[in-house]
């Protein structure tokens, strides 16, 4: 079945679904008034997904806010509604519903973790609501392919991929070891780290999986540096990557060490011993002393708004909901989600504010990422390698 012909499906199971759910019903389109458009958001503000929900929801509401202020979407504010979840799935599970039967919301954008989300869209798939550029790289968000479900990143398996082929080709890796979370999230980067090895002929040695919640790495980094691999590919987040990278290095480890957009922050490269360290990312970090006028007045209107700078997700949210808000525009003043897809779906090339890669949706992608940039640790910052590195 073509993409257009299963949204018309979703959509006559929607037309079923918010029967007796109150004013969203008497809309022609859910969430659409004549005043507002209603956008809603499940992310974490209070849990351990609180680094990326908070300061996303902060940028994001500062890209609404400016397009309120100049008037709206065809003149309808926009009312963004954001419930905590605390990254727990049965607290999604809650808010979604409240959000789609109690609020009437028009899309869903920004919601916060893979199985989360996944809980979610079960809900608003059955509603006719799309799913806008959650927050992580999982290949579940836009794989199979499915006409209400679009993200801004390229996921977490393409990030292997990407970096596996890159240090195939520069530095003629033959063998690699992967230490990754045992979750949902190092799956993932399993199997993209397995299939880019098989592909390019390298030897996979070593797997070796760690609880989020573990800090000793001494037998996790000894296993590596014995496996003899050229390349240690971390599945990792902030504190654990700083723990194996640092830990090999003092154990005499001489290989490459690597990961994804996840351990792509500040806290990561200003930590003690992180020299050499690369990340793949679609996205980058934003530098307001370069020069350009658009990144200088994003920092400053965030952290006069927030009285802190803004983060890497800060940036990822004021992205999400500048590209909700182009295809609403483009979508017309009769805004209805099969427009607000067709108008995604038309995207190409769009450029990341602050310096990542180009951003292009069709009927066949909706995995935002044109390609990735490569990063390393140098002294305490982060220096780009490479940029527009493909997967």
């Amino acid at each position: 079945m073509k993409v257009s012909e299963r949204l018309m499906v979703i959509m006559a199971v929607a037309g079923v679904a918010v029967m007796g759910t109150g004013t969203a019903a008497a809309d022609p389109q859910r969430g659409v008034r004549p005043d507002k458009v209603v956008l809603g958001s499940h992310t974490d503000l209070s849990g351990p997904l609180a680094i990326w929900g908070a300061p996303a929801t902060n940028g994001a509401r500062l890209r609404i806010e400016e397009a309120n202020a100049a008037g709206g979407v065809h003149g309808r504010k926009i009312e963004f509604l954001v419930e905590d979840t605390a990254y727990q799935v049965p607290q999604a599970v809650r808010a979604t519903n409240k959000l789609v039967s109690r609020d009437g919301i028009f899309a869903m954008l920004l919601g916060a973790g893979t199985s989360q989300s996944l809980a979610s869209m079960e809900i608003t798939d059955k509603a006719g609501i799309p799913s806008l550029f959650p927050l992580t790289g999982a290949r579940s968000m836009a794989e199979p392919l499915h006409p209400l479900h679009f993200t801004y990143f390229v996921s977490y398996y393409d990030q292997a991929a990407g970096g596996l082929k890159y240090f195939r080709k520069t530095q003629d890796v033959q063998t690699v070891c992967l230490q990754t979370h045992a979750s949902d999230y190092g799956e993932e980067i399993t199997r993209g780290v397995t299939d880019a090895a098989r592909e390019l002929g390298m030897k996979l040695l070593m797997v070796g999986t760690h609880k989020p919640t573990e800090t000793d790495f001494a037998g996790a980094a000894t296993a590596i540096k014995n496996a003899g691999c050229d390349l240690a590919y971390l599945g990792t987040t902030t504190k654990d990557t700083i723990a194996l990278h640092t830990t090999l290095r003092k154990l005499g480890f001489k290989g490459t060490t690597v990961g994804n957009m996840v351990s792509y922050v500040p806290i990561v490269a200003q930590a003690g011993g992180m020299d050499g360290y690369y990340a793949v990312t679609p996205a980058m970090i934003l530098d307001p002393k370069d020069g350009e006028p658009v990144k200088k007045r994003f920092f400053d209107a965030y952290r006069a708004k927030y009285n802190e700078a803004p983060s890497l997700q800060s940036q990822v949210g004021y992205v999400s909901a500048d590209l909700a808000i182009k295809a609403m525009e483009a979508a017309g003043r009769d805004l209805t989600v099969q427009r607000l897809t067709a108008a995604l779906e038309a995207v190409r090339n769009y450029r990341d504010h602050f310096g990542g890669t180009t951003i292009s949706f069709g009927p066949d992608k909706h995995f935002g990422g044109d390609s990735l940039l490569l990063m390393q640790v140098k002294g305490a910052d982060w220096a780009m390698v490479q940029d527009n590195l493909p997967y």
